[in-house]
């Protein structure tokens, strides 16, 4: 996952511009009068995310009758998400707020949407809150299995508060030779506080990352199966080991837990593949 900053701009910014051209005078200034609200649910998520306590933030809250879940998952969906409406640059804001155009949750395909991080259909007013909206793929947005944490343990990795990039924790192994077979888990420092390290776990299975990975690896496994399978035949295990050494620093260089470093440095431990048996 990747650490991206918390947008700068704040739930009532957004609320006055999805209201700049609705209809409703009537929902359009019970809704202006609520922004406390707003905003007081925006506080309550930050606060609790901080300590792993969104469990604790009541689900179905609404305004009024009039300013009902509908209304109000309607500034997302009707406004926020409306290329006409000023609260649009918000949206793209987020949008663009991932490194390099990537999902920060798999770090690996393209963005193409925003994840309400707690689901609107559960949590209407943090619908437009910008704290609950990350950019993510399409996939990372509809595989959250677990959409409603019920403890901490439950609540994935959040690319606003979240910071794991330090050290390597992503790891894999072959499980199997031929046909070859990868397998993605994760291992993060013992120093880490459990908590953290149980979350990672959960961030790992909901998102189905291991799945995809293993699919990336076994492409990569493909495309240089030839020239690992020469060096190999040139100079046997000292000549295929340093060729490896070499592809898994430069990985980590750029991304200690990427699934291509994990991958090379799974080359590397592995005394059978090192020895040719793959070949």
């Amino acid at each position: 996952m990747k650490k991206i900053d918390k947008p700068t701009f704040k739930v009532k910014d957004i609320l006055t511009d999805c209201l700049d051209n609705m209809r409703s005078q009537e929902l359009k200034q019970e809704l202006l009068d609520s922004s406390n609200v707003f905003t007081a649910h925006e506080t309550e998520f930050d606060s609790r995310k901080k300590d792993h306590t969104l469990s604790q933030i009541k689900q179905d809250v609404i305004i009024s009758e009039n300013a009902n879940a509908t209304e109000l998952k309607k500034l997302y969906t009707d406004r926020m998400l409306n290329k006409d409406n000023k609260a649009r640059a918000y949206y793209d804001s987020i949008f663009l707020s991932a490194p390099n155009g990537k999902c920060p949750i798999c770090s690996q395909r393209l963005v193409r949407t925003l994840d309400h991080y707690l689901p609107k259909s559960k949590y209407p007013l943090l619908s437009i809150v910008p704290y609950n909206l990350v950019p993510s793929c399409h996939d990372c947005n509809k595989d959250k299995l677990v959409d409603v944490p019920t403890k901490g343990e439950d609540e994935t990795l959040h690319p606003y508060y979240d910071s794991v990039e330090s050290e390597s924790w992503l790891k894999s192994k072959i499980i199997n030779l031929k046909p070859i077979l990868f397998e993605f888990y994760t291992s993060p420092p013992l120093a880490w506080n459990k908590l953290l390290r149980d979350r990672i776990s959960n961030h790992f299975s909901v998102y189905l990352l291991n799945d995809l990975y293993s699919t990336h690896a076994l492409e990569e496994f493909e495309n240089i199966k030839f020239q690992l399978t020469s060096l190999f035949q040139k100079g046997g295990t000292d000549l295929l080991k340093a060729h490896l050494a070499d592809c898994y620093r430069s990985r980590f260089e750029v991304n200690k837990n990427s699934w291509q470093t994990a991958l090379y440095e799974c080359f590397l431990m592995d005394n059978d593949f090192i020895n040719g048996s793959f070949i």
